[in-house]
């Protein structure tokens, strides 16, 4: 059918039935199906909703003597965590909790004397990054690890 008006071709609204623009009705069709996308990925992932991956960043010594020359790396799976301080050859282990709202891992070795030498690493969410602290008897240090691919 064709409108008397502009020579364009219509569609009539079957709830008024006013003759609708073709390019209307497509450009809705379009908004529509872009909102409904948009809103079945909600937004950036964050680690708060999906840690899961490798996260990786420079420890910040805040006291202390602290492997910051090299990057660090957190690797969070579905049920564990691990976190290579300096990615040297120490490994921390944790579990994951559920809530995502804080990870921890230790790892427990002997010092030189033979003393029991604890490292501690404890991170939590913050916006698209995860922020943390990595201590030992010797060394305090914050980070902030990043996703690569986020």
């Amino acid at each position: 059918m064709r409108s008397a008006h502009s020579g364009a071709r219509t569609i009539e609204d079957p709830m008024t039935t006013a003759p609708l623009p073709r390019v209307s009705v497509l450009l809705a069709a379009a908004v529509l199906s872009l909102s409904s996308l948009a809103a079945c990925s909600g937004g950036p992932v964050t680690p708060d909703r999906d840690p899961t991956g490798i996260w990786t960043g420079a420890l910040v010594t805040d006291e202390g003597t602290c492997p910051s020359e090299r990057d660090s790396t957190l690797q969070i799976n579905a049920h564990d965590i691990s976190f290579t301080p300096g990615d040297g050859s120490i490994v921390l282990k944790g579990k994951r909790l559920p809530d995502n709202s804080h990870f921890r891992a230790r790892a427990q070795t002997k010092g030189a004397d033979g003393k029991p030498w604890p490292m501690v690493f404890d991170a939590y969410p913050v916006g698209r990054a995860i922020g943390g602290t990595y201590g030992t008897p010797a060394c305090r240090a914050h980070i902030t690890l990043t996703h690569p691919t986020r």
